[in-house]
Order: C-alpha cells, then structure tokens, then sequence
C-alpha cells in the first residue's frame, strides 16, 4: 500500500497496490481512496509517462481523453472517496505508472509519490523436456510470462489451432509430430495467444552402399 500525503494530512490519496502484472487482452483494476480538506471540483488518472507536459510541471493529461485508451477506460466510484481505473483489453504499451489527481478551489494533488506502476505481460510456451523418437516427439510444455499475475489463472492450449481438451493448467504434456504447433492462451482472452512453438523435424541419415550409388533415407 502506497500513502502520497501532501501537506495537511486532510489532503491524501492512497494508492491500494503498489504495483500490479496483467496478461495481455485482460483487464486490470488500479485503486486508490482520496480526501481532500475542500469540496472536489475535478478529479482524474493519468499516467506520466504519457503526460509529458506533466514533467514540466503543467497539467496532468486525463487517460479518459487519451485516444490511445478509447473504449477500454472505466473510472468507477463505487463508493465515496475510493477511486478505480479498469482498463481492459489490455497491451503491453499500457506498461506504466497511475496516478490520481484532484483539485478543490484552493488546492491542486500534485504528489510527486509513486503510483501504481503496472506490468502488462504477453504469455509464451517455453520447453521442459523433449526427447524425439522416430516415429513422433515428446515434450512437457509450460505456458509462462515475466511475471505471475495473482488469483487462480486458467490457461487454454491449442495443437495446430485446435484446442486441447481438458488442458486448463500452465503445464501441457504430450507426443507430437514433425510440423505439429501449439500455442497457449489465458482462459477467456483466446485471441491473444502465445507465439507458436514448433515440433523438431525428425532427423535424416544417408547411407552409402560401399557396392552403389549413394542413398538417402528419412528415418520415420
């Protein structure tokens, strides 16, 4: 929990986290709860590093009005003096520090505190183990990120686009063949799906007769 306290402690915001990972294609809720010792006359997020005015001590840009955020912003006030972002659809380029302002008609928030910085993260399959046989190969999956999100997470896995049945864990096992793919997804967010991992090509040998011409055989 992050406390930015300016002046009178009557003036405050405090932030819920201080710092929160979100898969890509998801949502993500930032809170905080604010007073002030006045009556509020606006109140805003913004992050600044999208604020760059901000950085030269000028107004603070609303993401309410950033184009970049149209249509995946929500600030909910579900009760009084606590605050919420909701951004949804998530991209990696959300990756930034929130923070929230307000202003009475004496005073302007204007902490130079931390917000909350957060890590929008896009999922990969990463190999365990592999051993290739002649015939197919088997390998132990992980669908991962840079960072683990809280809360219980259901993943969805996919072999050559289609999905794998009864596989919602991190972890896939299983055989395949030469040209066979798989991807991994969030449970709910399909369409953002991991880069592909391929299956090895099955090795080839040549054999020389010493009493022929030369052969080459695919071992399958």
């Amino acid at each position: 929990m992050i406390q930015s306290v300016y002046g009178s402690y009557c003036n405050r915001v405090i932030y819920t986290d201080r710092s929160i990972c979100a898969f890509r294609g998801s949502s993500v809720d930032i809170s905080c709860t604010y007073s002030s010792y006045g009556s509020i006359t606006s109140k805003f997020w913004f992050s600044p590093e999208r604020s760059h005015q901000w950085q030269n001590s000028s107004q603070p840009e609303n993401l309410s009005e950033d184009s970049q955020y149209a249509g995946r912003i929500q600030v909910l006030e579900i009760e009084r003096g606590r605050s919420t972002l909701r951004i949804s659809d998530l991209r990696e380029s959300d990756s930034a520090q929130y923070h929230f302002t307000f202003k009475t008609q004496w005073f302007e928030w204007r902490s130079s505190l931390p917000g909350t910085t957060l890590t929008v993260t896009a999922l990969q399959v990463q190999v365990i183990t592999i051993t290739v046989h002649q015939s197919c190969t088997e390998a132990e999956l992980k669908c991962l990120s840079s960072c683990s999100p809280a809360g219980r997470i259901s993943y969805i896995w996919f072999k050559n686009g289609q999905k794998v049945m009864n596989e919602e864990t991190s972890l896939y096992s299983g055989q395949f063949n030469p040209g066979d793919n798989v991807s991994c997804a969030l449970k709910g967010h399909e369409d953002c799906s991991s880069p592909s991992v391929y299956a090895p090509k099955l090795p080839s040998v040549s054999v020389s007769p010493s009493d022929g011409p030369k052969q080459h055989i695919l071992i399958s």
